[in-house]
């Protein structure tokens, strides 16, 4: 529920996506780990890597899901991801083959 919720969020976040220069992908948690939500975002955009005509960067974010009520905690989370830095918060997790090795 706060995968889906946090979702919401960050889509309708222009100015986020905008700063971060990446589109979501998805977002979710696994049942094995439900405290753990896994974000993926697509530098510089989803028509990137669909479109295989530029080249590409698939990040992901790891976060710590509290116990608390959903809507709250999508809440700090979009909060969280907001104010913060891709270049400190994403791993790169994947690359199209024409993409350098630099993150940028």
């Amino acid at each position: 529920m706060v995968a889906g919720l946090l979702a919401e969020r960050l889509r309708a976040d222009t100015d986020w996506s905008r700063r971060w220069e990446c589109e979501l992908d998805a977002v979710w948690t696994s049942p094995d780990e439900p405290e753990r939500l896994q974000l993926v975002l697509i530098h510089p955009d989803l028509r990137a890597e669909r479109e295989g005509d530029r080249p590409w960067l698939q990040l992901g974010v790891t976060l710590d899901v509290g116990h608390g009520d959903p809507e709250a905690e999508a809440e700090r989370l979009a909060a969280r991801l907001t104010a913060g830095d891709r270049q400190e918060m994403a791993e790169v997790w994947g690359r199209s083959r024409h993409h350098s090795e630099d993150f940028p």
